[in-house]
């Protein structure tokens, strides 16, 4: 009751003392002058007669363009709108006139219905051509795709989806429509079978078409000389070492300029030698995780040349620098006094140079001096160790990650050993006990595909400064820089040699050509072009393409069509970005896409699709097939040892000549089965390949490819082997140099993504089923994942049942023995620490016991081991003397040889 007499009194003192100041009225309008509001309605009508009789005329050149019969292009709206401004009412907005946005809205929506009326009409028209002109039906997305006439047209196509098929029945709806003839339309390929496979279809499927052999189907490459011939008048002459019959010549012609150069100029040998041995291996950017790959003596990181492991991936550059440079050392051995207290544990530093009495600690510290987050408590730690040797009179070195990474560590750390008494001399011939140089080989080819990126980009000396700059803002810097120096001596010796020869490579000769069609020494003919397998186009591809199409007015129609799924050959200089950011390369653009497959069946159509599109800068599609085959696509099957893939593959064969031969099987078309055998690399290939040709081949038509070798070929079974995981596995380890994105406008962040690519394509080759072939003890990552999934099952052989590991999903779990009794294992130790112990009353299986296997007499210290793939093969002394094994022995590798030539 207080409160409400209260708020009561609040209200009326608010009546009485409150604001008396009166509402505010609206004032009275002033009356109307019926003269002026008479001329004012007259101005507005003759304002609407005047933007009415504007836009009726506007309207009527827009009616000449929509009545043309014909697909209206994109950039026909910027085009129209140049020659035919929108008239514009003096006192309202286009959408108040007229009721849309703007000019290119009311443009865009009229063109939208014209081009829908008209693909309905073509569909109906042209339903014969469509249903003929391959020998199946054209599904709608490629009625679709033939029909439309946008400026750039890119054509994203699903594997097995006809994307040739697409070219050439797009070739003849424009001759049939009279949109080009023959003269007018190129073709392009990125390599010659693709070229003369279009050119054959176009004159075999449109032979009826007047002068249809007129039509052109070249590579990239003949094309390009074609242009500079007509340009310069003088058709210049490739490189031998880069003629495509001569697959490699380039890398090799790279390897040659090193040996050279090494030869004439000490300062590059010194270079060179130092890289090779001690910088090849980046150590990736600061404060990020490394990845264990070893394991010895209690210790996860890395091994050395020395072959110790060692904890970073810095570490061991130092290591190796050390070992290379003739150095003793001692790594975290215990320190001289006593440290173990109730706070901290005894003392290991991280080298000792006994010659110099010097102790070394290499610190992960920034250049502000901050550890990486996930580094916990480090500083204090450095704080004590610091204390620690002012405390007992010892002397401490350090180097930071910092130092390291921009080059100042290892110079200070060649001084401070000077100073005290010890002479680096470096020795690159010293035979490493350990991890092995990079192969000279694996670094020629990492210079040929940068120079590639290079010079497809455009890239000058100083844009590769800049982008030095920039990566080693977090990356290696004093190993960029080497790498850039490496390079540019062997760019310039390879363009010496160029001109003395007077040749130019593939990369010259797009840019070369590109330039000719802008300069308008060349004038193109073509007003329709057309690129197949786009995803593997460069930069300079790009270049040669636009600049074909821009030449002509209107614009010539230019049509891609590729796969960025499939996009594999980006070490021969292609960009997947191309197809990722067509929208912002070409002016009025369109996607289309080709979701439907003839190849695959559904679920393998399902499976591939979501492993591929795990990447997320993948281009997003659902693909449909018209394969009803519904029995198991996809099969996979574990063995103890590699070695025994081959016999089990034989019987495979066996069994399936034996059906053929009964009836029970049958070709999907033609005479014979076929299989298609696939490797990762060209040593995958079976030796017993010819045999079984011979044996099986009235029924089986048996073939081996490497996995890029099968690009755009199919067959009905197709089987993979050896997926496992290694160096020379599949996925391949053998990374892609990080200096590579020095030349590269967009890096692809996703582990492995090109091999990702490469898998896809294996599996989408065939028409009826894929068979893997992996080992127990170290299958692909891949199988593994798809194996979590539940997508694929892997059937032991001769071992036992595979479980993925539940922490990292990409090993398998195997059983071992520890101080605490058996554990169950992740096969990626040390990379993955998962254990799950063994239960007392759970049966453990038994561990496979490791074979032991004869290494080849071509195998030599330093190699990588044939056997398991993942170890190199080192030299020791054992009872019987001398013998070369795996530096896995104690990860159950059991490869030897006795260096006089017995087994041991």
């Amino acid at each position: 009751m207080e409160f409400l007499i209260f708020i009561g009194l609040i209200w009326l003192f608010a009546t009485i003392f409150g604001d008396k100041t009166p509402k505010t009225q609206t004032p009275p309008r002033p009356p109307v002058d019926p003269a002026l509001e008479a001329e004012r309605r007259a101005s507005q009508k003759r304002d609407d007669d005047h933007f009415g009789q504007a836009f009726g005329q506007w309207v009527d050149h827009l009616s000449g363009v929509i009545s043309g019969g014909r697909w209206i292009p994109k950039g026909t709206i910027a085009r129209f709108l140049a020659k035919h401004p929108a008239p514009k009412h003096p006192r309202k907005t286009w959408k108040q006139a007229v009721g849309e946005s703007s000019p290119e809205e009311t443009l865009r929506l009229q063109f939208h219905k014209s081009n829908a009326s008209h693909l309905a009409h073509q569909k109906v028209v042209r339903k014969d051509f469509f249903n003929t002109v391959e020998k199946n039906p054209l599904t709608d997305e490629q009625i679709h795709a033939c029909i439309c006439m946008d400026d750039a047209v890119m054509v994203v196509a699903a594997a097995g989806s006809g994307k040739t098929s697409t070219m050439v029945a797009k070739t003849g709806y424009a001759l049939h429509e009279g949109l080009a003839t023959p003269e007018q339309i190129l073709l392009l390929a990125f390599n010659r079978a693709t070229a003369d496979e279009v050119g054959q279809r176009i004159a075999q499927q449109l032979k009826g078409v007047p002068q249809v052999e007129k039509v052109r189907s070249n590579t990239f490459h003949s094309f390009g000389i074609d242009v500079i011939g007509k340009a310069t008048g003088k058709r210049p002459s490739l490189a031998p070492w880069v003629d495509p019959s001569n697959p490699g010549a380039d890398v090799r012609e790279v390897g040659d300029i090193i040996r050279t150069l090494s030869d004439q100029d000490k300062a590059f040998k010194r270079d060179w030698d130092l890289f090779r041995t001690v910088y090849a291996r980046d150590v990736g950017n600061w404060g990020e995780p490394d990845v264990p790959d070893a394991y010895a003596n209690g210790v996860r990181g890395f091994r050395t040349a020395r072959g110790e492991v060692v904890k970073s991936m810095e570490e061991r550059m130092i290591a190796d620098w050390l070992f290379y440079n003739g150095v003793s050392y001692d790594y975290e051995g215990r320190y001289e006094h006593e440290t173990a207290d109730s706070q901290h544990r005894q003392y290991f530093p991280d080298f000792y140079y006994p010659d110099a009495k010097l102790y070394h600690e290499h610190f992960a510290l920034n250049a502000k001096g901050q550890a990486p987050k996930h580094f916990k408590d480090y500083l204090a730690g450095v704080k004590w160790k610091r204390a620690l040797h002012v405390e007992k009179g010892t002397a401490l070195f350090e180097t930071t990650s910092h130092g390291l990474l921009s080059g100042e560590a290892i110079e200070a750390l060649e001084q401070a050993l000077i100073d005290r008494g010890v002479q680096p001399v470096f020795d690159p011939n010293k035979e490493a006990t350990g991890l092995p140089p990079v192969h000279e080989q694996d670094l020629a080819r990492s210079f040929r595909v940068f120079q590639q990126h290079v010079k497809n980009n455009g890239l000058t000396h100083q844009d590769l400064l800049d982008a030095l700059k920039a990566q080693s803002e977090e990356g290696f810097g004093a190993r960029l820089r080497m790498y850039l120096a490496i390079y540019e001596r062997i760019a310039a010796e390879w363009e010496r040699r160029l001109q003395v020869g007077q040749f130019i490579d593939f990369e010259d000769m797009l840019i070369l050509a590109a330039g000719h069609v802008e300069s308008g020494a060349y004038k193109s003919p073509y007003t329709l072009i057309l690129a197949d397998e786009f995803q593997d186009s460069s930069r300079a591809r790009i270049r040669l393409l636009k600049a074909l199409a821009a030449q002509s007015n209107p614009p010539a129609h230019l049509c891609v069509v590729g796969d960025d799924w499939q996009g594999i050959n980006r070490f021969a200089g292609s960009d997947i970005t191309v197809m990722t950011e067509f929208e912002k390369t070409f002016a009025h653009a369109t996607r289309l896409t080709l979701n439907t497959t003839f190849r695959c069946p559904q679920d393998l159509c399902d499976v591939s699709s979501q492993f591929i599109q795990a990447n997320p800068a993948q281009i997003k599609k659902k693909v449909k097939t018209t394969n009803p085959l519904s029995k198991t696509p996809m099969l996979a099957y574990g063995f103890s040892d590699q070695a025994s893939i081959v016999g089990y593959v034989e019987k495979q064969l066996a069994h399936m000549h034996h059906v053929a031969v009964n009836g029970k099987l049958v070709p999907a078309k033609g005479t014979h089965i076929t299989v298609m055998l696939l490797g990762r690399y060209r040593n995958d290939k079976p030796a017993a390949l010819a045999a079984w040709q011979q044996r099986f081949g009235d029924r089986l038509a048996i073939e081996f490819r490497t996995a890029h070798g099968s690009k755009g070929l199919e067959a009905e079974y197709i089987f993979i082997l050896n997926v496992v995981e290694g160096t020379r596995g599949f996925p391949s380890q053998i990374q892609d140099d990080p200096a590579l994105q020095l030349a590269m406008p967009a890096p692809d962040p996703f582990p492995v993504a090109e091999e990702r690519r490469l898998f896809y394509v294996a599996m989408t080759r065939a028409r009826r089923q894929v068979r893997i072939y992996t080992t127990l003890g170290q299958p692909s990552r891949f199988l593994v994942e798809l194996a979590k999934k539940e997508q694929l099952k892997i059937e032991p052989i001769d071992g036992e049942p595979l479980e993925p590991c539940p922490e990292c999903g990409r090993g398998i779990l195997q059983l071992r023995s520890g101080s605490y009794g058996e554990f169950n294992g992740c096969s990626r130790f040390p990379a993955c620490e998962f254990k799950r112990k063994v239960g007392q009353n759970t049966p453990s299986k038994t561990k496979p016991k490791p074979r032991t296997q004869r290494l080849p007499d071509s195998a030599k210290s330093g190699d990588q081991c044939p056997a398991c793939r993942r170890g190199v093969i080192q030299s020791r002394n054992g009872r019987h003397g001398p013998f070369l094994g795996c530096s896995r022995f104690q990860d159950g590798c059991k490869a030897t040889r006795n260096l006089s030539g017995s087994v041991e």
